[in-house]
């Protein structure tokens, strides 16, 4: 049962946001994804965890339009970063990839993101390290339709 949010309740998730948004800017002056554009690692991040899409169902996914998408995607093969391939059953239809060299420069914006984090970790209490870590599980829920393995972002394809 979902219950109505109480005054309170919108006053305290309206701080959060604001705070998620000021502590993912430090987060990305501390460790700045090397001239990589957000949406190019939002295409980087979408593919690690899903695997190969087609453009549109890449761009629903990162939040553009399907012209952007296919500008940024042809940056990204470009770059190597991603590649595409058809459809083994309708040649017609070409899927977009990452390539060993997205997936490495993927992991290498979440290694320094996440130790910068790790930084600012340290100025807190452990209580409130452990209340944060269980928060970020929560929080994986309400933004992941399916569960996740990160560990896939720092793992060589087999």
């Amino acid at each position: 049962m979902v219950r109505e949010p109480r005054d309170a309740d919108a006053d305290e998730a309206f701080q959060f946001v604001l705070s998620l948004h000021r502590l993912l800017r430090e987060l990305r002056r501390a460790a700045p994804p090397d001239g990589l554009p957000r949406t190019q690692l939002l295409v980087l991040a979408k593919l690690s965890r899903s695997g190969p899409l087609r453009i549109g169902a890449l761009a629903d996914e990162v939040g553009c339009s399907q012209p952007t998408a296919t500008k940024v995607v042809h940056a990204m093969e470009e770059a190597g970063l991603v590649a595409r391939g058809t459809d083994a059953d309708d040649r017609r239809v070409s899927y977009v990839h990452l390539t060993q060299p997205g997936r490495r420069r993927l992991r290498a914006v979440v290694r320094d993101e996440s130790e910068a984090l790790a930084e600012r970790l340290g100025e807190l209490d452990q209580d409130e390290v452990e209340l944060l870590l269980k928060a970020g599980a929560v929080m994986r829920r309400l933004v992941e339709p399916e569960p996740a393995d990160v560990r896939q972002i720092s793992r060589e394809p087999q």
